[in-house]
């Protein structure tokens, strides 16, 4: 794990990565992953595909995938059709992957079966992959749900905050302890969040590196 920054500076930190990586983006419902990804690459939030920059970067949010059913499905209750949001989801960032470009995606990195499974994906493609997590206390997120107006249940939110402590213990035992074959870790609180000036990917150096 490296820091977000070492000293005060006038300019933005910035995070590189090779090219060919997966950048997760995790943390609780409310943490501020989609304003993290809205801020850096100018989303909306009203996006229904996956988002190509002109520096050829696929993000990918799961309120894509939601925007995208929400038109056929939407007199249904979310909670019955929020799995087909999940599974456009992942194969979104499965076809993605393919392309070769750099892939950005939120995640909230609370379940251990995906983060597996994207991780054996990802090492079976020969991707490397890198954690940008943000940490926030239940109280923050739960104001942050409230503020945007997509609150999830009280039983869900008490599910992902408890397993969120486990994954912030795994945390001490490196990027590997998080998701197997991670390569850089980042965990930033809601301001670090809000400071970071970019994500960008350069083919060198080999391993994640801030910009100074």
């Amino acid at each position: 794990m490296t820091p977000l920054s070492r000293r005060a500076t006038l300019r933005r930190p910035v995070l590189r990565y090779p090219a060919h990586s997966l950048v997760l983006v995790g943390g609780v419902p409310g943490a501020g992953k989609s304003t993290l990804l809205n801020r850096l690459y100018g989303l909306d939030g009203t996006e229904t595909t996956t988002v190509r920059t002109r520096d050829g970067v696929r993000v990918i949010d799961s309120q894509q995938s939601r925007n995208r059913l929400t038109p056929a499905l939407r007199l249904l209750p979310y909670p019955w059709w929020r799995w087909v949001v999940h599974v456009l989801h992942y194969a979104r960032v499965v076809a993605a992957l393919r392309t070769g470009d750099p892939v950005i995606v939120h995640e909230t990195g609370t379940r251990r079966a995906v983060r597996r499974l994207l991780g054996w994906h990802c090492r079976r493609k020969g991707v490397e992959v890198h954690l940008v997590l943000i940490d926030v206390t239940p109280d923050e997120a739960l104001r942050s749900q409230i503020e945007r107006g997509r609150r999830v249940t009280a039983h869900s939110h008490r599910v992902h905050s408890r397993r969120w402590t486990r994954v912030l213990s795994a945390c001490g035992g490196g990027p590997g302890a998080v998701l197997r074959g991670a390569r850089s870790l980042e965990l930033l609180d809601r301001a670090r969040a809000r400071a970071l000036g970019a994500i960008r990917f350069t083919p060198a150096p080999r391993q994640a590196a801030l910009a100074r």
